[in-house]
């Protein structure tokens, strides 16, 4: 049994040359941990938007499906319907991917 893995595809250099590494060993390095931590906050931004999504909904639902002629319930329905929305639209505004954390070499004043 061996364990040997199948040899990487080469690049062919005459057709597709490969560019010179214009970064510092450095900045990978802070670049890398940038995405990482990049990765992590999506993450967290994901939940949040999944919790909320569901809670505004369970809420809504009850609010809705409950009989009663209560003054608040209008209110409350808006209220939560609008955090509900808030919170989605930052979540997707920022999972677009033209936003990134950290700052870059044309951010030398932050």
């Amino acid at each position: 049994m061996s364990d040997a893995r199948p040899p990487a595809p080469l690049q062919d250099q005459s057709r597709n040359p490969s560019l010179p590494a214009t970064t510092t060993f450095q900045q990978d390095l802070v670049a890398t941990g940038q995405r990482h931590i990049n990765v992590m906050w999506e993450r967290t931004q994901q939940i949040i938007a999944i919790m909320v999504s569901v809670s505004v909904t369970a809420v809504c639902s009850v609010v809705i499906l409950r009989s009663g002629d209560d003054p608040l319930r209008t209110p409350a329905f808006m209220f939560l319907t609008n955090v509900g929305l808030l919170v989605l639209g930052i979540y997707f505004q920022r999972t677009n991917h033209t936003k990134t954390g950290g700052v870059g070499p044309n951010e030398t004043t932050r």
